[in-house]
């Protein structure tokens, strides 16, 4: 989809029933899901806004493992890549970072980034993780009820990736706001806001991140930043645009999904009892349950991608140049791949055959750290609260491509204190 599209254009072609606009009005985002199944019922569909779209399953994994579909939004039609004033820290950041960027370049920076992303380096993590998980939740333990979102799903993955970045922990309620801005930047625009809060955020955030690195150079600590400065393959090293381009990324990318994640999840294992009872009396399942609870609620609903030459798929030929837009919360409850897909099955056999974490070069390089942020989560929540419940009606961001949930009121009965007779 065009970043911007015009709120006339997009009006008359809800109004005429395109499912593409209609992803757009404010009830699409409270439940986009039925207008996936509608989706669905051709494997492509052709909207006049100037996209394609897919909630297929099969079709989405096919696309996002062809290389001739590219990420980059400079291969669509009318591409003018940003600008920026020379003093204007982003006017120091590459075209692209790791998620719209194209090999080789793609390749040579994952390649430098990855090491710090291993299985033993993500598993090194846990007892810290748990650690700051036991913190965050001690001051609620008590209270007759809090909010979920507020106690744990935003301040636990913005407390890892600050740790990881090695941010001051006076710094932190600052890059927490910033990233919150930034992160709705990836959301498609009915208008164009030039001064918008999240281009403020950004910009502070670049140069905050532009100042780190360079304190880090001279001064490297154990962090995540300073093995990216350090890192190194063949000669080659990240240059000082792309260590902040990548930092950025991983704050965005690494952040504001695991909040969903875990925000998303939660509600939906307290909107099924008998789901939540079953994890709290069999917490082995934690695992499997968050590949369930990643198909079922998906974090991020779409991507989008850019045919680079003419391609035949499924019959179909998308012109060089045709952006896609992947829907793959839809691609998620495809009947085909799921049975009873929108049902929350917390053993589901192949829930991990989810394309949340999207596939091909472009797979999340974060996706194991998420899985052990909200695996943690989880078994704290089902451990610590086995009563559990809504305490009120969730409130939903009104945002399209990160699904999630502004505030989750939770309390928990059996912590209730106890009347005693006087």
């Amino acid at each position: 989809m065009h970043r911007v599209v015009e709120p006339a254009v997009l009006r008359f072609q809800q109004w005429r029933g395109d499912p593409v606009a209609r992803l757009m009005r404010p009830a699409a985002k409270v439940d986009p899901y039925p207008l996936y199944a509608d989706l669905r019922k051709r494997r492509l569909v052709r909207s006049p806004l100037g996209t394609w779209a897919t909630a297929s399953h099969a079709t989405a994994e096919s696309i996002l493992r062809d290389r001739r579909f590219s990420s980059s939004p400079a291969h669509q039609r009318g591409y003018r890549p940003s600008t920026y004033p020379a003093d204007d820290p982003r006017a120091e950041l590459p075209a692209a970072d790791l998620l719209t960027m194209d090999p080789p370049d793609h390749t040579r920076i994952r390649r430098l980034v990855s090491g710090a992303f291993t299985p033993r380096a993500i598993a090194s993590l846990e007892p810290w993780i748990r650690d700051a998980t036991d913190q965050l939740l001690a001051p609620v333990d008590g209270a007759a009820g809090f909010d979920l979102i507020d106690a744990l799903a935003f301040p636990l993955p913005i407390t890892v990736i600050c740790h990881l970045l090695g941010v001051p922990a006076e710094d932190q309620a600052s890059f927490r706001a910033w990233g919150h801005d930034v992160a709705t930047t990836i959301e498609p625009q009915s208008a164009p806001s030039p001064e918008s809060r999240s281009r403020s955020s950004e910009l502070a955030l670049t140069a905050y991140l532009r100042d780190l690195v360079r304190k880090r150079r001279g001064e490297p600590d154990d962090s995540l930043l300073s093995d990216l400065i350090t890192a190194e393959e063949e000669g080659d090293r990240l240059s000082p645009g792309e260590l902040v381009s990548t930092a950025l990324l991983l704050l965005v990318a690494g952040f504001e999904t695991t909040v969903n994640l875990i925000g998303n999840g939660t509600v939906a294992l307290l909107s099924e009892r008998a789901q939540w009872e079953r994890l709290r009396a069999e917490p082995t399942l934690v695992p499997a349950a968050i590949e369930e609870l990643l198909r079922y609620d998906s974090p991020v609903q779409m991507t989008s991608r850019t045919a680079t030459e003419n391609v035949d798929v499924g019959g179909v030929v998308m012109t060089k140049g045709a952006p896609i837009i992947v829907a793959l919360g839809g691609a998620n409850r495809d009947p085909e791949v799921f049975e009873q897909p929108d049902r929350l099955v917390i053993d589901r056999p192949n829930a991990s055959r989810h394309l949340s974490f999207s596939l091909g070069i472009h797979h999340c390089l974060g996706a194991a750290l998420a899985r052990l942020e909200a695996q943690i989560a989880i078994e704290e929540l089902t451990r610590r609260y086995p009563g559990l419940e809504l305490a009120g009606t969730p409130t939903r961001r009104p945002l399209l491509v990160l699904r999630g949930f502004e505030t989750v009121p939770v309390r928990s009965p059996a912590r209730r204190p106890v009347d005693l007779p006087l």
